[in-house]
């Protein structure tokens, strides 16, 4: 099991835990698929129980990958989902405005001569480092070995604070943007003077005045979120992640 650091972020690591994850997800539904078989079950196992499966790391249709070290090879979902929950892209080599280092570029050729074939290669980082030729922060590069899956080569860079997953919270998908704004809105619905919602005098706490408020609260901070997204960010992290028209 890989050890997380408690300050830092470091990519590979969480790429390698994150696949630790999903290998065990998947040997839990073929134990539950093989005991739903031995049982005479005729109920299909994803009607109660959805889960990561994707032709993942364990067995893979990849002549390529059986020469390879299977610990250094991982699945589309292992990277898209590291890449959401800290806000970082995977992106090929070519939207790098700065020059490899000189001891990834031997390792790039070193790799396609290994393999005999021209490789993609595509880069796990945030945004700025793709637009900067003096980039800081960590980068990840990784070959594209085909059926949705990519081999590690080598990683260079500062490591990420681990404040940046909570920074990148509300901004993975729409539904955790919702459940921010319901929890921000009860907040602030509980924390409000009752002489600051309304100058009816002798109003109770709980009334429908504080429920109206609550919902105001809602659309208000909804609105905030959707201009903040729409034309600062220009998304959320799940239609960014892998578009490098978002840059």
């Amino acid at each position: 099991m890989i050890s997380k650091s408690t300050k830092n972020m470091n990519i590979l690591n969480e790429i390698q835990f994150q696949k630790e994850k999903n290998n065990e997800l998947h040997q839990s539904h073929l134990l539950r698929e093989a005991y739903s078989i031995l049982q005479g079950s005729n109920a299909k196992e994803d009607d109660y129980y959805p889960i990561y499966l994707n032709n993942h790391n364990i067995s893979t249709a990849s002549t390529l990958s059986k020469t390879l070290d299977l610990n250094r090879i991982f699945s589309i979902e292992d990277i898209r989902f590291v890449c959401i929950k800290y806000n970082l892209r995977f992106l090929e080599s070519k939207f790098h405005k700065a020059e490899l280092p000189y001891d990834v570029k031997i390792k790039c050729s070193a790799f396609e001569i290994e393999t005999n074939k021209p490789i993609v290669f595509k880069i796990v980082s945030d945004a700025s480092s793709f637009k900067t030729k003096f980039p800081k922060m960590q980068h990840a590069l990784f070959a594209d070995i085909g059926d949705g899956e990519y081999y590690f080569i080598n990683q260079w860079g500062n490591e990420y604070s681990n404040y940046k997953k909570w920074f990148a919270l509300p901004y993975r998908n729409v539904e955790i943007l919702f459940g921010v704004i319901l929890v921000i809105s009860a907040i602030l619905t509980i924390i409000t003077p009752t002489n600051f919602i309304t100058t009816k005098p002798n109003i109770d706490y709980f009334s429908m005045i504080r429920m109206a408020y609550f919902f105001w609260c809602i659309v208000f901070l909804s609105a905030i979120f959707t201009y903040y997204i729409v034309s600062l960010r220009k998304g959320l992290n799940d239609t960014k992640w892998d578009n490098p028209s978002f840059l």
